[in-house]
């Protein structure tokens, strides 16, 4: 079953890049044929092609919820991912009380989290909340181009609210990264920076998105992110992930923008 599966999944990818009439950040596409010696990334009967691995992981796990309800499913990279296998005690102690389907694929890009969704990872349960944070590692290549990021991002979020059209859309500016401007991440920082602000103007005009942006709590006084909150200039620290789990657990405490309003009229 299992060869199968991976089987569809790569015939799947094929077609999917196939498509170069658009920019690559917008064509779904899978990383069926990406390899680690890292096991903790997704050990299992695909041998070292973790992704894959983590791929049917996943999906044994959505179908643990099928026909319930998820309070919170994030959606991302290896941002997302490293909480929940590098940092478990944190993990633990964010998720306790509720429950939290971790989506996080390391070095993801958009096209693969609109392959991961068209391929069921959104599919038979209902979510309260979805937290979707992606781009670094598409703004990381030099001939990254921002506003075909955020028109990624734009459509990814169309995708979960097709298939989760009852939860909150918990939007996240892309985190901040380099330790100063002569970092090998400044360009990669410019980027982001610029995809964010047409996020941001985007989240502002949607009141079923609560955009979330860690900017000012992960860099210091220069603007930069020290190496202390982010030794790899990208990852943050256990201490990040507190942040990020405080502003999580207060977004999906905090009524909707426009419910309170609708309610009074009602």
């Amino acid at each position: 079953m299992y060869r199968s599966i991976l089987a569809i999944c790569t015939m799947a990818a094929s077609i999917a890049s196939a498509a170069e009439s658009q920019p690559e950040e917008l064509v779904p596409v899978a990383r069926l044929e990406s390899r680690s010696g890292d096991r903790a990334r997704g050990a299992g009967i695909f041998g070292d092609h973790w992704w894959a691995n983590r791929f049917l992981d996943r999906h044994r796990l959505v179908e643990t919820y099928r026909g319930r309800v998820v309070d919170l499913v994030m959606i991302g990279d290896s941002i997302t991912h490293r909480w929940e296998y590098q940092h478990p005690v944190n993990w633990a102690k964010f998720t306790s009380g509720r429950s939290v389907l971790n989506l996080g694929y390391g070095s993801d890009g958009t096209q693969h989290v609109m392959w991961r969704i068209q391929h069921g990872e959104l599919d038979g349960y209902e979510a309260k909340a979805v937290a979707l944070l992606i781009g670094v590692n598409n703004n990381g290549k030099a001939g990254s181009d921002p506003a075909n990021v955020a028109a990624a991002i734009r459509k990814i979020v169309q995708m979960i609210r097709e298939r989760q059209p009852k939860a909150r859309i918990l939007l996240h500016a892309i985190f901040p990264v380099g330790c100063s401007p002569a970092s090998g991440l400044a360009a990669c920082r410019r980027r982001d920076d610029e995809t964010n602000r047409l996020l941001k103007s985007f989240a502002a005009g949607d009141p079923g998105i609560e955009w979330i942006d860690l900017e000012s709590r992960f860099v210091d006084a220069t603007g930069w992110v020290p190496k202390t909150m982010m030794p790899d200039e990208v990852h943050p620290v256990e201490a990040g992930y507190d942040i990020w789990a405080e502003a999580l657990s207060r977004a999906i405490d905090k009524p909707m923008k426009g419910k309170d309003e609708k309610e009074k009229r009602n």
